[in-house]
């Protein structure tokens, strides 16, 4: 997992190609003005899905994990935390394939809190438990970069 605000984030040495693209182009696009859906950058290879929700409970989130791509999620209205473990850590469902997703239960090891301009990249081997509420329930905006691994 790699977290930081698109602001001050200084990826150069430390991040995957495809997440230093996605930062990169959240820092050069308003995100804030893109509807929700899928909107393409490289294909398949880099798009981002905006999405809009109310974050929920704790325990009404679950850990998920993907195998094909990277997520890198960013908020764009309001704030959520995210927990996130190592999928090994986890017990898994069965995954799904098509879906590129399974979900998992058990324990965050570290948690961030989420606020406009921050980001947080999450690899095949990290289980993301986002959309939790900090104070409540709030709306949230969030655009979740997809990088193909």
């Amino acid at each position: 997992m790699l977290f930081g605000h698109i602001d001050t984030a200084s990826l150069d040495e430390c991040a995957h190609e495809g997440v230093r693209r996605a930062v990169a182009y959240a820092k050069e696009h308003d995100l804030s003005a893109l509807e929700p859906g899928r909107h393409d950058i490289d294909g398949d290879a880099l798009f981002v899905n905006v999405c809009a929700y109310d974050t929920r409970a704790f325990e009404d989130c679950r850990f998920e994990a993907h195998r094909r791509y990277i997520d890198v999620q960013m908020v764009l209205e309001g704030e959520e935390r995210i927990d996130v473990q190592f999928v090994d850590r986890l017990d898994a469902e069965p995954f799904d394939e098509e879906a590129d997703n399974m979900f998992l239960d058990g324990e965050a090891a570290a948690s961030v809190v989420m606020t406009p301009g921050t980001f947080v990249a999450v690899f095949p081997c990290d289980g993301h438990k986002p959309g939790i509420a900090v104070d409540g329930s709030v709306p949230v905006k969030k655009a979740v970069f997809k990088v193909l691994v």
